[in-house]
């Protein structure tokens, strides 16, 4: 009878080992399963960085659903180029967003990263408390800007993407301009331009700067706290009052920017990323998103957790998201715009690059 149990007791355990390898290989398999994203197996987190502001707002969705093998991080946008001009490639962004002059300075040959397409369109407001300014460009129908001869006008960013777009349409309307320099002087001859960080830098009350260039939705925030009027946006100016509703978006304003080792090697990966991230930008602009949801969202995903962010729950209606312009629009169907706003703003900033058909992922 000891010699029926040992054997039986050792059957058993043979059993049980057994089982344990079935179950081992099984739990290799979900393990596997798990670092899958988009229908793609991942070896590491594939990071996507954008900028804070409007950008960041096109991938809450995306962020909500948080997909395995997909890091979302939300940066200062004064940092947003140091995470695609790291020495070591290997911490560079996958993915990333940037302004469309940016993007052309740092990689128009198209060689280490390509564009997916437009993500943000045209979202600079000209903001005033100037009641002669207001009264007459709305008068003209904004075709003569010749009021801003003599006065000062707030530009963010007045060498990057939004103080280029500004200086092009200044030159468009044929009046010259001026950069404000340490002396402070100013030319009655000249639009003068001052530069200023972002929205957050604007003084209520400074009655020497007849109006400021700003970004949404900060530029609402402006305009609820410190009592100014949003007289226009720039895409009404780079048309002249007169805005086509057969063209692509007015003008590009942030590109979304892969690295092209990744859309070798996970393509599909990339389209099923594209189709999200338009869904995204749908959801977005739906209105089924509260700005706390938003706010909240972003927060829990920016790199820098001591950062605060700049967007504002209260602010973010249905009118104010539209403003944005948060849109994906795929590179085959934006080329064009890209490369004729890059034409245009060359003429102001030979240092912004005509961009090559390399530059383009065209999927």
């Amino acid at each position: 009878m000891r010699t029926a149990g040992k054997s039986c007791a050792i059957y058993r355990c043979e059993e049980v080992k057994r089982l344990l390898k079935k179950a081992a290989v099984v739990l290799a398999w979900i393990c596997m399963c798990a670092g899958v994203g988009y229908g793609a197996k991942q070896t590491k987190n594939i990071t996507v960085y954008t900028p804070d502001g409007a950008p960041a707002m096109a991938f809450v969705k995306m962020m909500q659903e948080a997909k395995d093998g997909v890091e979302y991080r939300v940066v200062n946008p004064t940092l947003i180029a140091t995470k695609v001009t790291n020495d070591d490639e290997k911490k560079n962004a996958d993915i990333c967003v940037l302004p469309v002059t940016a993007a052309s300075k740092l990689f128009g040959s198209g060689e280490r990263y390509q564009a997916l397409g437009v993500l943000t369109n045209g979202n600079l407001y000209l903001l005033s408390k100037d009641e002669n300014l207001i009264s007459t460009f709305t008068a003209n129908g904004y075709k003569d800007l010749s009021y801003l001869l003599g006065k000062t006008v707030g530009v963010m960013k007045i060498n990057d993407m939004p103080g280029l777009t500004f200086k092009w349409i200044l030159n468009d309307y044929g009046l010259p301009w001026q950069e404000i320099g340490n002396d402070g002087k100013i030319q009655t001859d000249k639009v003068n331009l001052k530069a200023i960080t972002d929205a957050t830098a604007i003084d209520a009350a400074d009655t020497g700067v007849a109006c400021y260039v700003v970004a949404e939705p900060a530029a609402t925030v402006q305009v609820n706290k410190k009592g100014f009027t949003s007289v226009c946006s720039l895409e009404t100016l780079y048309y002249k009052g007169e805005v086509p509703t057969n063209v692509y978006a007015g003008y590009p304003q942030a590109l979304l920017l892969a690295k092209r080792s990744l859309l070798q090697e996970k393509s599909d990966w990339v389209k099923s990323f594209m189709e999200d991230l338009r869904q995204s930008t749908t959801h977005l602009n739906s209105g089924a998103m509260d700005g706390t949801t938003i706010v909240e969202t972003v927060k829990s995903n920016l790199e820098d957790k001591a950062y605060a962010t700049t967007l504002n729950a209260g602010v973010l209606t249905s009118d104010v998201i539209a403003r944005c312009g948060v849109r994906f629009t795929e590179s085959r169907d934006c080329k064009q715009a890209v490369i004729e706003y890059l034409q245009k703003i060359s003429t102001v900033d030979e240092k912004v690059k005509k961009v090559n058909d390399l530059f383009f992922h065209l999927s």
